[in-house]
Formats: structure tokens, C-alpha cells, sequence
């Protein structure tokens, strides 16, 4: 197998650390080293770079020119968490907890986030904030900084010198700027960290690129992609081997693949899409069936493993999506051409046919290699009017897509229905999309809508999903695929506590709760003003989906296979997918002997190669949403900016000792109410019904309450809001708040001051 194939590092890796574990306390010498036999031609400055990575996982430590799995070591890796003054915590617990106490002349300039190795001290040293002891250590080694470079903006202090404010408000470290060009205080820059000089207390940093001003279209995303080192031009190889392929497939390309070219199928999206990677057909059988056709653009065609094309895309892992522009996964000469499924012209395809019974069941299942040709590119919006507020012309300019479409939508009708009837989820959270002008400024925010037309869409992607997933399951084909892990018992029990606070019951066995239960949660507020805040509740509640070569099913869906299918354009994982059942395909037609002894071999490689192609994979997702999520924050903060005084209708969507957070109604941007805003009363912090009560007044502010609220300031550096009500919450009834302010006065005392 070549050391050059997606997954491999991490196989490479995990075989090494399997030689440092079996070595124990011995160690063993670097050149002692060696490759597993799958893999050919692996230098030794590449298994000298593995162990410098399992260094900086913080799993090996290098010793006295041996390499030790760390636990056979004197060392303890953590991550440096600064405290004022320049002391230092470790944190070494999987939630955050503090190991040790490293004194600031003994953290090495570590900086905040940096992943070091320690060796402990007598444990009678050391301290905490909370009073506790904890064992003093000292810094061995940096082995990993949080970041080589970080974004921000550079102030000067009254000795003009220059110092950081990172773009990341979490970021809390001293870091002055010596060297780069000057530049005004509200640029952002990106700058290269160094080490601090002998002596110094901080790290020191030189500007290497210099962003600009966040108002001027184009730079804040510019910002975001620096700070989540989200790659954006693609190298020079990568775009001559997109280019060597024609704009359109040729006959050849086609050869031996089903001919579908004069199917009616056509491409629904939306109005500013550019890559069209799904199209589909349907076909109306006897006795209330169906025949639904799913077809995605064969991208693997064109990206084989291994190539320049693949290693790039599975570095970015995922495309990005901004209001104003999207970062693909791969060059656009593939994704917005060679592989988008425009109309009218012949497109290859990998089509999945799934004939369903009236009740959405699925009664067979059929895949092949195919070419296509989309006979119309239709928009979400132009499919919900033409549905919903059909015209008279609507039969001559449509043709025999308007029965078929109509047609789609009772399919999709039964495939949700029974989609319920199964217990799945079904997750209805509109949020607020900018609203941009020709320059690119934002000049409004919308809800974001899901319509008839996404909800086919939606329904027949998951039905392909769901078979694929089933059919790669049932030939144990290595792939990968969507997982979707049921809540966590404490998670389950806090929700419902919360729910119980907003007069909302939840049911069933905590243990082993069925996702029916959380529908019906979601039943109890259909169609009322708590809809929303419940369902981001429930939401929070469950497990992150990621990507895992095990079937463990999708909870939410209440799916027993599902994997990621339809898009291979934008997300490395289907390119997985789309290659498993490509192999499926092609030894479909020889006999189970020469199939296995073809492709047993790479198919035990491929094995052994998936965990690390799905924790990564996992990760650029994980990346790529939030850094989506913060630009949009930043969009609407700065948006909102020029309406400071202006009053809004909310609704609380979370209680703390410090204040209220309140989302603005049809703005999707939350806020907060600080405590020390609240002047008209002294404000107690109730956890568990999850409100603040007045001590003199009985006034309340509840969880899920509806409130007005006054814009009194932004903060573009914490991309937050700062609200105050316009007027008082509601009120206690009256023997209830007297019991209150009897309690209050016996207890005010020993309270810290908070609010007033």
C-alpha cells in the first residue's frame, strides 16, 4: 500500500505507538523503528515524523535518545491554562480539570492552550485559586503551541509598544508585537508566534500578513479562515491535474455504464448554488408505489485515491459555505463543472433506485453506474410556488416535470410519515441568514426557510442514505459511516429538569431512551411561541454525529444504517462511500472466490487506513461549522451595531448568576442581560427553577419567558450583544414572594453583592 493514501498516516502512526507500548520501560532507539509490512518505502525521517507526532498527541516523550509510550515515563502531557500573574495550571482531566501548579519561572514560556510535557515536583507544593493544594510541576518541553500563528488586532500601550487582541475571545495571553509593518488599530493581522525572550514573562510575535478592516467586505472572512486555518487557494498541482480532464464527460467516459440520458430527472437547490451534486427522478408504479431514482455526480471517477485531487480534498475534509462566497473541497473546474449535474448535459452518475410501497417502506433496492441528464435546474422556491401557488401557464412551461413533481411531494409526504411513525426526529429550527448588498455589506437578516421543496429533498436523500448504508452493511464492505449516538444519561436527566421548568414533560426510560420520546417533546410545543427554544434544547441535549468505519446507526433518525451518500462535492466522506460501492459494483459480475482474493487485500488495508480518515474527517466538520457559525455571529453583531437604543421582542433562552440570554425574535442572534443591568431589585440566581427572582420585589425572569429588550451596546471584540429589559419581569404571587423576602433577609448576609 503507498505511505501516499488518505488514512495512512494514522494507521503509520498507530503501528508505531504499538512498538513504544510493547517496549515498555525499555524504550526503544528511534532507528529500531519499524513500518508495518502493508507498507512499502517508508523512510526513516518519516517514522522519525510519526514519533514527533505521537509527541505532540502527548502519547510518546523522548528520553535520553529513547522513545517511551508516556505512561512508562516520569512525564505528564496537559494542556498550560494561564492564570494572572503568570502562573500556570495544567489541565490533564477530560473535562477541563487542573493536575498541577507550574509557577511562572518554570512554564518555559508556555502559552495558553500549548500542550507540554511536566515532571512533578514534592506534591506538598503547589496551590490553586480555590484554596486546594495541588502538586507543583515544572515544564520538560513544549511539544505542541495551540497555534504557530494567531489573528487579531494591534493596540498600542502608553509606551507604544504593541500588543495582540486575538480574534478569539477566549484567548487571554500577553502578546506583544515587535517586528512587522504598521498598521492602523482596527486592522487584523496575522501573526508568526516566537518564543519570549530570556527573562521575559510573554511571548513575542512578528506580523506576517496583514488582513485589514473588518468593515470592508471580503475581510472578515479573510479573518475567519486565518483563524480556523481553513485552507483557500488550492496548490498548483491540484489545479493541473483538474485541469488535464475535458469540460464535459466524452462517450468513452460512459462506456458500460446504464444510459439513463432521456429519464426525466431533474436538480432541485438553492438560487445561489453553483455545484448541483444530486438529481432525481420518479416513476409511479402500480397498487400506490414508487420508483424513486437519487443520482450523485460520480466524483470518484475523476479523484482516484492517492492522486493530488484526493490528498487535497481529504486535507480540507468538507466545503465551506459563507453568505458571500464558499471555500470548495475541491477546484471548481471539478465541483461547479466536469462534476455538477447542470441541465442538458450529460453528466456521470452513481444512481441509487428504490422502489417504496405505499407506507415509504422499501421494497427493493438497486445501484448502478450510470450517465445522466438533468432536464431542468429548479430552485427551492420556484418548486414550493409551483406546488403550493400553482398557475395556469404552470403545464406549458413546465411539462411533464409538473406532474412529476407533484408526485414527489406525496412521496415525500408518506416517507416523513413514516419516518415518524419510527420514532425519528424530526428537527424544525429556522435560523437568521444575512441579508447582503452588491458590495457584499450586510443590510438585513431573515429567518432562513425550509419549505416543501426541502423537505422532498430532505426525505429522498435520506431514503438513498439509509440504502446505501444497508446494502455496503450487508456485503461487509469497509466504508464510512454517519453515527448517531443516543444522549447520555445526565444529559437526559438535565433536560428534563429544564423541560419540567418550562411545563414540558419528558418520559421513558433514561437509560435507554427511544427518540420517540423526544418527539413527542417536541409534539407537546408544536405550533407555540416555545416551539423554537425547546427544540434548541432537545438539540443541545444529543450527541454530536460524526463519521466512524463501525454501523452503529443514527439515533435521531432512528436509523439502524445510515451513512453519508449524496454528496460527494463537498464532503470527503461520500467520496469514501461512493468508492466502496463503486468496488461492489465492479466485482458484482466474477465469482465470490476471484472477488475476495481480488479485492480481500485492499479492502483489509482500506480497514486499518478508515478510523483515521473518520476522526479527521470529523474534525475539518467540525471546523468548518463553527467557523460558519462565528462569521455568521460576527455578520449580525456588526449588522446590529447601527441600531444601538432600539427596542426588541425576545425570549430567554438561558439563566445564569451573572444575567440573561435572550435570542431577538426573527433575528436569530442572541444577547445578554448582565445581572448588574437589573437595577431595580437585588436579583437571586435559582438554578433549579431556572430563573432570577427580585428579593424585595418577587419579580421573575424565567427560562423560556418572552421579553422586551433595548440594545445598549456591541462588543465586535466578543461579537455579543449587551441588553436590558424595557421593563420588569413578571411577578411572584403575593404569599409566595412574601415567603421570599423572609427567606431573602435571613440569608442576605452571608450572599456575595450581585446585581443592583
Amino acid at each position: 500500500m503507498s505511505i501516499e493514501r488518505p488514512g495512512t498516516e494514522s494507521y503509520l502512526r498507530e503501528a508505531v505507538y504499538r512498538q513504544l507500548e510493547a517496549a515498555g520501560r525499555r524504550g526503544v532507539d528511534p532507528h529500531g523503528i519499524e513500518a508495518p509490512p502493508a507498507l512499502e518505502g517508508v523512510d526513516p525521517e518519516r517514522l522519525g515524523a510519526v514519533l514527533a507526532e505521537l509527541e505532540a498527541d502527548g502519547r510518546a516523550a523522548e528520553w535520553a535518545r529513547k522513545w517511551y509510550a508516556l505512561r512508562f515515563t516520569d512525564f505528564v502531557a496537559g494542556r498550560i491554562r494561564r492564570l494572572e500573574g503568570g502562573d500556570a495550571l495544567l489541565v490533564t482531566g477530560p473535562r477541563g480539570e487542573a493536575g498541577y501548579f507550574i509557577p511562572r519561572k518554570l512554564a518555559k514560556g508556555a502559552m495558553d492552550g500549548d500542550l507540554v510535557l511536566v515532571r512533578a515536583h514534592r506534591p506538598a507544593k503547589g496551590r490553586r485559586s480555590a484554596g486546594e493544594r495541588l502538586p507543583e510541576a515544572s515544564v520538560v518541553k513544549i511539544v505542541r503551541r495551540r497555534h504557530p500563528t494567531i489573528v487579531g488586532t494591534v493596540e498600542l500601550d502608553d509606551d507604544q509598544r504593541r500588543w495582540l487582541i486575538p480574534f478569539d475571545p477566549k484567548s487571554d495571553f500577553d502578546l506583544e508585537v515587535f517586528a512587522g509593518p504598521e498598521v492602523p488599530e482596527d486592522h487584523y493581522v496575522v501573526v508568526e508566534i516566537e518564543p519570549p525572550r530570556p527573562g521575559s514573562g510573554h511571548p513575542r510575535g512578528r506580523i506576517v500578513e496583514v488582513l485589514g478592516d473588518a468593515a470592508v467586505p471580503g475581510v472578515d472572512v479573510a479573518v475567519v479562515l486565518r483563524h480556523f486555518e481553513i485552507p483557500e487557494e488550492h496548490p498548483e498541482a491540484v489545479l493541473a491535474e483538474a485541469a488535464r480532464y475535458p469540460e464535459d464527460p466524452t462517450p468513452e467516459d460512459w462506456a458500460g455504464r446504464e444510459d439513463l440520458r432521456d429519464r426525466l430527472a431533474i436538480t432541485i437547490d438553492g438560487a445561489s448554488a453553483r455545484d448541483f451534486d444530486d438529481a432525481v427522478s420518479l416513476e409511479r408504479l402500480g397498487k400506490g408505489r414508487f420508483r424513486l431514482g437519487v443520482h450523485i455526480a460520480d466524483v470518484a471517477h475523476y479523484v482516484p485515491e492517492g492522486s493530488a485531487l484526493d490528498l487535497e480534498a481529504y486535507r480540507r475534509g468538507t466545503s465551506v459555505y459563507y453568505p458571500e462566497r464558499a471555500i470548495p473541497m475541491l477546484p471548481e473546474r471539478i465541483s461547479n463543472g466536469l462534476c455538477s449535474l447542470r441541465p442538458g448535459v450529460p453528466r456521470l452518475a452513481m444512481s441509487a433506485f428504490l422502489e417504496l410501497d405505499r407506507q415509504g417502506r422499501v421494497e427493493s433496492r438497486r445501484f448502478a453506474q450510470t450517465v445522466i441528464r438533468s432536464h431542468r435546474r429548479m430552485t427551492y422556491d420556484e418548486v414550493r410556488r409551483v406546488l403550493e401557488e400553482p398557475r395556469d401557464a404552470d403545464a406549458a412551461d413546465y411539462g411533464a416535470v409538473l406532474p412529476m413533481l407533484r408526485e414527489m411531494r406525496e412521496l415525500m409526504e408518506v416517507l416523513l410519515a413514516e419516518r415518524i411513525r419510527r420514532g425519528s426526529i424530526d428537527f424544525d429550527l429556522p435560523e437568521g441568514d444575512v441579508i447582503l448588498d452588491t458590495d457584499g455589506i450586510t443590510v438585513g437578516i431573515k429567518p432562513g426557510e425550509r419549505n416543501v421543496a426541502h423537505r422532498i429533498v430532505e426525505e429522498f436523500m435520506i431514503a438513498a442514505n439509509e440504502a446505501v448504508a444497508a446494502e455496503l452493511v450487508g456485503h461487509e464492505i469497509p466504508a464510512l459511516y454517519r453515527v448517531h449516538d443516543a444522549p447520555g444519561r445526565e444529559d437526559l436527566l438535565a433536560l428534563k429538569e429544564t423541560l419540567h421548568a418550562v411545563g414540558v414533560t419528558l418520559e421513558g426510560d433514561h437509560e435507554n431512551l427511544h427518540p420517540s420520546a423526544l418527539q413527542k417533546v417536541l409534539a407537546q410545543v408544536a405550533g407555540t411561541p416555545e416551539e423554537g427554544f425547546v427544540s434548541t434544547l432537545v438539540l443541545r441535549t444529543m450527541q454530536r454525529a460524526l463519521y466512524d468505519p463501525e454501523c452503529r446507526g443514527h439515533y435521531a433518525l432512528a436509523s439502524r444504517y445510515y451513512t453519508h451518500f449524496t454528496s460527494p462535492i463537498r464532503r470527503y466522506p461520500d467520496l469514501v462511500v461512493h468508492r466502496g460501492l463503486k468496488a461492489l459494483l465492479g466485482t458484482a459480475a466474477l465469482s465470490a472466490v476471484v472477488s475476495r482474493e481480488r479485492a480481500g487485500a485492499d479492502e483489509t488495508l482500506l480497514a486499518e487506513r478508515l478510523p483515521g480518515i473518520a476522526k479527521h474527517a470529523s474534525s475539518t466538520e467540525r471546523r468548518a461549522e463553527q467557523s460558519e457559525r462565528d462569521l455568521l455571529q460576527w455578520k449580525k453583531v456588526r449588522f446590529l451595531a447601527a441600531r444601538v437604543g432600539e427596542t426588541f421582542a425576545g425570549r430567554i433562552t438561558g439563566v445564569q448568576p451573572f444575567g440573561l440570554f435572550v435570542q431577538l425574535d426573527g433575528l436569530y442572534v442572541d444577547g445578554l442581560v448582565p445581572i448588574r443591568l437589573l437595577e431595580d431589585d437585588y436579583y437571586v440566581f435559582e438554578p433549579a427553577a431556572h430563573r432570577l427572582v427580585g428579593s424585595s420585589t418577587g419579580r421573575v425572569f424565567q427560562l423560556a419567558d418572552p421579553i422586551e429588550v433595548r440594545l445598549v451596546g456591541v462588543s465586535l471584540r466578543h461579537r455579543g450583544l449587551d441588553l436590558v429589559p424595557t421593563a420588569v419581569g413578571r411577578s411572584l404571587p403575593a404569599e409566595r414572594r412574601e415567603r421570599r423576602e423572609r427567606k431573602g433577609r435571613e440569608r442576605r448576609p452571608s450572599r456575595p453583592a450581585r446585581g443592583r
